[in-house]
């Protein structure tokens, strides 16, 4: 019996692309990972995901499908090239970073979903019709509208829907009610929303104010600063503004804000008095909180209400729909 040849595959070693597959649990963790944010995030948020701008539905949607393509990849094409030490560590280290920021992103970026008594003040009736769009809710009143409306920046992060239920008497009293729907429900994206309906020539509003709610509120400040054909006031929802207008006298102002409020603090309000104009009206809600302004749930940071939040809503309203009727009457 002659010797096998010395060339003959050893059946003991290991298979050549062995090495190559374990190199590629990392790519399935971090798929794995930003498929199991998204699930997540629309099994908590759908609702405030549904009822925002698309932009996060999007992002939502292709790191899903990042995640099914790394997934995929790392199990179904053969082994890579041989590479050197440091490519390999490089590619590794950039694949991980990448991965973790967008997960990150993903988890910070999910919206604070309206609740289901701002989701009933969505239906038509009451003196008010709804149009909903993918940039904009409107409300606008059936009965006597009036020729000044209210263009409307939601908060950081918070669902616009959630603000229907706070807006939707004033459209009761007959003022136009427009809540724009930011990327991302960041309105420092599109500080500039409100040119889709200030000094648009095909709407039946002569007049404007501008508002927001916190972050929403800060951009509508730098909305108004700059004087505006049909802008004429600016209404303030535990805002204050980023710069200083105090030289806009002829803009009518309002900043209500809540004396509980623990992220747009009475102190705050206070220290940025001198950037608003002298005749500016403050009205504090008291014991009214931040997330009372609106209609998502707790927030974190915010401070311990001292009034119930239906109270607190019915002066804002009030407070609100004063002001709008002081700026109809010229």
């Amino acid at each position: 019996m002659t010797d096998p040849p010395t060339d003959a595959p050893d059946d003991s070693q290991p298979p050549a692309q062995e090495p190559g597959r374990r190199r590629r649990w990392l790519p399935i963790g971090v798929g794995a990972a930003l498929a199991l944010a998204v699930v997540w995030a629309f099994a908590t948020a759908w609702v405030g995901i549904w009822g925002s701008s698309p932009a996060y539905l999007i992002t939502l949607l292709l790191a899903l499908a990042a995640a099914i393509g790394l997934v995929a990849w790392a199990l179904l094409v053969g082994p890579p090239p041989q590479r050197s030490p440091r490519w390999v560590w490089s590619a590794r280290a950039g694949l991980l970073v990448a991965g973790v920021a967008l997960l990150g992103l993903l988890v910070y970026l999910k919206p604070l979903s309206a609740e289901q008594i701002a989701l009933d003040a969505l239906d038509d009736g009451n003196g008010v019709t709804i149009d909903v769009s993918r940039s904009q809710i409107r409300l606008t009143p059936t009965d006597d509208p009036r020729g000044v409306g209210l263009a409307f920046y939601p908060g950081a992060k918070v669902d616009p829907q959630a603000y229907a239920h706070v807006l939707r008497p004033i459209a009761q009293a007959g003022f136009t009610v427009v809540v724009f729907k930011q990327p991302y429900n960041l309105a420092i994206l599109d500080p500039n929303a409100a040119d889709a309906v200030i000094g648009d020539r095909d709407d039946t509003i002569d007049r404007w104010a501008i508002g927001g709610h916190s972050l929403g509120g800060a951009m509508a400040s730098r909305y108004a600063e700059t004087e505006r054909d049909e802008l004429d006031a600016l209404l303030l929802y535990a805002a204050y503004p980023v710069q200083d207008m105090s030289e806009r006298i002829d803009l009518a102002v309002m900043s209500i804000s809540g004396t509980n409020d623990g992220l747009a603090t009475p102190a705050d309000i206070d220290e940025h008095k001198p950037d608003l104009p002298p005749s500016t009206e403050y009205v504090p809600i008291d014991g009214a909180i931040h997330s009372f302004f609106g209609d998502y749930g707790p927030q974190r940071g915010d401070g311990t209400p001292g009034v119930t939040r239906a109270d607190a809503q019915r002066q804002i309203a009030d407070a609100s729909i004063r002001f709008l009727e002081t700026l109809d009457a010229g």
